[in-house]
């Protein structure tokens, strides 16, 4: 080996030394970056000659520059990651919900109860003021309007979250479509084992993490290969790469295969499907977990029922569900007190797809086999006439106006023209062009109806007579009949306004364990108060339960991420000092070729 060999061993030193200096001063430059690895340069011997049968080395050479990185630290990082975003989402969301029932504040619904409640105690206490009536109907319409708007609430935070579950779906496809594409160039620049990728295969990672925080979704890289030449020990995967959510593949190597949305136009409805390459059809709304989209599933539901037009699951539909439970309560044993209050004529809310021939308690899961009676009152008030109608299970529209207008002795003293069927008119009649049904029930001149329940819930289901109209927590009202004329309401059980024992049974429904018939089909006895209260430290409930869970993973994410940091995140301290250490090997390799450079003027001096 001569002498221009040596220079040359000094020059790959100098060579070697800047980039060193230049992967070291990058680690530096990126330390803040939240999504870099920081990089190592593998440096190993170039080799010798032989010389008089010695081996003689030619310096240093540059095997390539890789990242710290660590798959398995990795992986636990991205799980982690898909859980804190889950809780994350649910508390935000909880914490909206749970401000929509301030009850802790002396305001919202619990305390229009409470007012509601006194005003049938003041109208009790003066059946004949037409103030007491106004104030009556003003707390009760207040009450009714409280309870659509909180219902009203639920409803768009529900119809939020399903637009977006279809932004979260759009951003998941990008972030997958991304990823093939860098795999492709990651491909490319790697055709030989010496050649990595780094910046590509972070910016792969970033996207991976961040799909994380939208879904579980797994990454399935089948070959790790390790690396332990270096201070720490790296695995990295080489080029094998699948992606795929709930066993179903959206990116495999270089090709994409989207996530779709399905929209039901009627029902405003996403959900969300994957297409195999043989044209079938996978449903995965029911499926997917984790991250954002899995929160927004749980939330907003994932089995819409066409038939009754609503979410059949669902935490957000459980809580409409169960103020749907509490306001159909709530018009069922009013209207079923107040109907026993005699009035002429009476007529039920329009009823949307009930024909003659439907069973009453196959429309409405509130009706209750059992008897209700009509009963009769003359204008002095005296009650003159009463007939009982049963229901059971078969029971229909129809069979309710047979059982009124069959020719029965209902006073049992074979007058044939003095009971029920003689005094009254019935009729129920469909409208097939709006699909409503109409109840209605008209007494002969000096005679008023009232309708005593048994258990039923006939008058109360349908507001025959009732003070409230509707079904739900999304339409209950004050009748339109009462809001229109407040002077009409009555507080007696004969129709007399000296009277207050139909106010006084009202009043007296505060107290009382009624039947609320839940979604699921369980039945709670509660008071109205104890069913709201229950209703309510529900969601207070989900809420902090989510929040001590949310915590947790919070605590576990930063464990996780500090472990990773450790292995992949740059220190600033380690990369300064290996900066000193590179500045004094090229210092030294720079000495070599001054040496060498000396060398060379002496020799050609000698032969000059």
């Amino acid at each position: 080996m001569g002498i221009f060999g040596t220079l040359y061993t000094g020059v790959t030193g100098l060579k070697a030394s800047e980039v060193q200096i230049a992967t070291t001063s990058n680690n530096i430059s990126n330390a803040n970056a939240t999504f870099y690895t920081r990089q190592r340069v593998v440096q190993t011997t170039n080799g010798y000659v032989s010389s008089n049968g010695v081996q003689v080395g030619t310096g240093t050479a540059i095997e390539s520059i890789v990242r710290l990185h660590d798959e398995y630290s990795y992986f636990k990082l991205k799980g982690a990651s898909t859980q804190l975003e889950y809780t994350k989402y649910m508390a935000s969301t909880l914490q909206e919900i749970s401000e929509r029932f301030p009850d802790l504040q002396n305001t919202g619904i619990l305390q229009d109860l409470e007012n509601y409640n006194k005003a049938w105690n003041d109208f009790a206490s003066n059946p004949n003021e037409n103030a007491t009536k106004i104030a009556l109907v003003k707390a009760s319409q207040t009450l009714t309007e409280s309870i659509n708007n909180t219902f009203s609430t639920l409803d768009k935070i529900q119809k939020k979250i399903n637009n977006d579950i279809k932004s979260t779906v759009e951003e998941i496809n990008r972030i997958g479509e991304e990823i093939a594409t860098i795999n492709k160039q990651i491909y490319g620049q790697e055709a030989l084992p010496t050649e990595h990728a780094n910046e590509l295969r972070d910016r792969r990672d970033e996207l991976e993490l961040t799909l994380s925080k939208l879904v579980s979704a797994v990454a399935s890289k089948n070959e790790i290969n390790q690396d332990n030449r270096l201070d720490t020990t790296i695995t990295d995967p080489g080029h094998q790469y699948n992606l795929s959510i709930e066993g179903f593949s959206i990116v495999d190597g270089i090709n994409f295969h989207p996530l779709k949305l399905d929209y039901d136009d009627k029902n405003k409805s996403y959900s969300i499907y994957y297409e195999t390459a043989d044209e079938k059809v996978r449903d995965l709304t029911g499926k997917i977990s984790g991250g954002q989209l899995g929160a927004q599933l749980d939330l907003r539901g994932r089995n819409y029922d066409k038939s009754k037009g609503k979410y059949s699951d669902g935490i957000i539909q459980g809580y409409m569900d169960s103020l749907d439970t509490f306001s159909k309560t709530m018009i069922n044993e009013t209207n079923n007190l107040y109907a026993s209050s005699a009035k002429s004529p009476v007529t039920s809310d329009y009823l949307p797809g009930l024909q003659g021939n439907i069973p009453l308690m196959n429309y409405d899961r509130t009706i209750q086999p059992g008897s209700f009676d009509i009963v009769l009152y003359d204008e002095k008030g005296d009650k003159k006439v009463t007939k009982t109608i049963n229901i059971d299970v078969n029971t229909t529209m129809d069979d309710i106006v047979r059982q009124i207008k069959a020719n029965t002795d209902d006073n049992n003293n074979k007058n044939p023209i003095d009971d029920v069927d003689d005094l009254i008119n019935v009729s129920f009649s469909y409208d097939p062009t709006s699909n409503d049904g109409l109840f209605q029930l008209t007494a002969k001149s000096g005679y008023k109806i009232a309708i005593e329940d048994k258990g039923t819930n006939f008058a109360g289901a349908f507001s025959i007579g009732g003070f409230f109209s509707g079904n739900s927590a999304s339409d209950i009202k004050v009748k339109d009949s009462i809001l229109s004329d407040p002077s009409t309401v009555r507080a007696s059980l004969n129709g007399v306004d000296s009277g207050n024992d139909m106010a006084n049974k009202i009043i007296q429904l505060q107290y009382d364990k009624v039947n609320f018939y839940n979604e699921d089909g369980t039945i709670d006895h509660l008071t109205m108060e104890e069913y709201y209260r229950k209703f309510t430290g529900k969601i207070g409930s989900d809420g902090e339960n989510n929040n001590v869970v949310n915590a947790s993973n919070q605590t576990f994410y930063n464990s996780v991420y500090s472990e990773y940091q450790s292995k992949s995140g740059v220190n600033t301290n380690e990369e300064l000092a290996a900066l000193i250490q590179w500045q004094s090997s090229y210092g030294a390799s720079a000495k070599i070729v001054t040496t060498i450079d000396q060398m060379l003027d002496t020799l050609l001096g000698i032969k000059s």
